[in-house]
């Protein structure tokens, strides 16, 4: 778009111009100062294409559905060779998230309200399924106050995903899993970082939810 800046529709250039490369290398470090708060802090490389520094904060009760959480970046955009230098654009992104897990539908509604890497400003909402086996898929769209001719052919952001644990195709026990992604076009509006061990991720795994789920699905 010719009026954001090119925080994501510069991906081709990343692509082409990289044999060897550093895909992602930071360092966190995780606490919880309080019962049922955690925070994390973090510094490095957390994606093709930015890398920089932050923090999150997530309040979780064990037995709730709902998890509310802050996070803030100060992140800096790669050099397209994707080594260890950087372009001039940098900027400070941050989003509230607000969690809600319905446990009789199976159903995760998260709704996410702040900053993006553009620096426009708006919301993502996040709808996913999650199956007794670990199977979840899901669909996401965001609305930032960039106009529709801003943000170029398609209006606004949106997709769906899949995440399937490799725990279907063996018998040993991983958290790791194939995660699929799918945007009908990249833009630069409504553009997120790409954040590996995301606090609201990370400690989902330990609610009674998912150890519930988890039974559950050893059990059948």
């Amino acid at each position: 778009s010719p009026f954001l800046p090119h925080v994501r529709t510069d991906l081709m250039e990343y692509l082409i111009q990289s044999d060897d490369y550093i895909s992602r290398m930071q360092l966190d470090y995780f606490w919880s100062p309080k019962k049922e708060i955690y925070t994390k802090v973090s510094a490095g490389i957390y994606e093709m294409m930015y890398g920089g520094y932050g923090a999150e904060i997530l309040y979780k009760p064990f037995n709730s559905n709902f998890m509310i959480g802050i996070e803030a970046y100060r992140v800096k955009k790669r050099d397209f060779d994707q080594k260890l230098n950087f372009l001039d654009y940098e900027t400070t992104t941050g989003h509230v998230n607000f969690n809600y897990h319905f446990n009789e539908l199976g159903i995760v509604a998260n709704l996410s309200v702040g900053k993006y890497l553009a620096k426009d400003t708006g919301y993502t909402l996040d709808l996913s399924r999650i199956t007794s086996s670990g199977f979840r898929a899901g669909i996401f769209f965001t609305r930032t106050n960039v106009s529709a001719e801003e943000f170029g052919e398609g209006s606004f952001d949106k997709g769906f995903y899949f995440k399937i644990p490799f725990n279907l195709f063996s018998k040993n026990y991983t958290r790791q899993s194939l995660d699929f992604k799918l945007r009908p076009l990249t833009r630069d509006g409504g553009a997120k970082l790409e954040n590996d061990k995301k606090l609201i991720d990370l400690i989902n795994n330990a609610s009674s939810n998912e150890l519930k789920r988890g039974w559950n699905g050893f059990l059948d």
